[in-house]
């Protein structure tokens, strides 16, 4: 499951805490953990976010320096006389 769906399914289950009937102490409990759950989920999206766009811009960055480089040898081997 993805983890939009996990914290959204959360914060139902937070939402409906009220109408479920558990005692005080543990209806915050529940909001406490579902809450920090939240928070992690939040964090662990943001970081997965960071990083894939890293990747990406690394292979973009290498992509170009292949390119360039297969350019340079190619420019190399046409100024390059041919012995006949």
């Amino acid at each position: 499951m993805p983890k939009s769906k996990i914290i959204l399914t959360i914060g139902f289950i937070i939402a409906l805490l009220p109408l479920l009937g558990f005692p005080h102490g543990w209806e915050s409990f529940f909001e406490i953990v579902g809450g920090l759950s939240i928070v992690l989920l939040s964090v662990l999206i943001s970081i997965d976010r960071r990083l894939s766009l890293k990747a990406k811009m690394q292979k973009r960055q290498a992509r170009k320096q292949v390119l360039a480089n297969v350019e340079a040898e190619d420019t190399m081997m046409n100024n390059i006389p041919e012995n006949q």
